[in-house]
């Protein structure tokens, strides 16, 4: 299949994009920064990858690819600014509106976050996500009554990301978070890749969902914010 992927060159992105490959689907992958997939040592030459350098919030930055049968919108930043919005969520919009709404579609996925179920970590970060996952019930209903398209959304935990590098390696930070994990363990970026591929691949009608994936995390009653 042909599969487009947001965020491909670090974390959740990459090893999305890895694992598709593997499956022997041709993907696409779009990111600020150049291209890290090609280059891997453990990659299986039986699919294929092409690599756009984007940024998802310009929308006039976009490439045209026609026919995409899977779309991953995974790309995002944490910043706890303006930035977050731009990127997580209008960006989000942006490729969504771009590549979903046609005859070949076959699933839209969103890496959404825990953060939207709970309201932790950054305001604008956490309304980012937020918004994401509202936007995504309405891709849902518009994709299953045209296209029988399914459409959900990841509301992943921690996982270890570079994007998560300050985290992980601020012991105060890191001991709140475990106390409120009670699997004690952020998932690997392998881990939330094998999400992807279920939910777009062996999935064919759960749709409209946000599914929490944070190890038991929104379970908790002492809950962090960060300032």
């Amino acid at each position: 299949m042909k599969v487009l992927i947001t965020g491909t060159s670090s974390g959740i992105g990459r090893a999305a994009a890895l694992r598709f490959i593997r499956e022997g689907h041709s993907v696409i992958g779009i990111d600020v920064l150049e291209d890290t997939v090609s280059s891997a040592n453990d990659v299986s030459p039986s699919g294929s990858y092409t690599h756009y350098i984007a940024d998802i919030s310009k929308k006039e930055t976009l490439p045209d690819e026609d026919g995409i049968e899977i779309l991953i919108n995974n790309a995002g930043v944490q910043t706890g600014t303006q930035k977050d919005i731009d990127v997580n969520l209008t960006g989000t919009m942006n490729v969504t509106e771009k590549y979903a709404f046609q005859g070949k579609i076959r699933s839209v996925l969103f890496n959404s976050s825990v953060s939207a179920l709970t309201g932790n970590e950054f305001p604008a970060y956490a309304a980012s996500k937020a918004g994401v996952t509202g936007y995504m019930r309405n891709v849902a209903i518009r994709l299953a009554n045209t296209y029988r398209a399914t459409c959900n959304a990841l509301c992943f935990g921690g996982v270890t990301t570079d994007l998560n590098r300050y985290v992980m390696e601020d012991a105060e930070k890191w001991a709140r978070i475990m106390y409120v994990t009670p699997l004690k363990r952020w998932a690997t970026a392998e881990e939330a890749a094998e999400w992807c591929y279920f939910m777009t691949v062996v999935n064919t009608f759960c749709t409209g969902q946000a599914i929490d994936i944070s190890g038991g995390e929104r379970n908790c009653a002492d809950l962090f914010v960060w300032d």
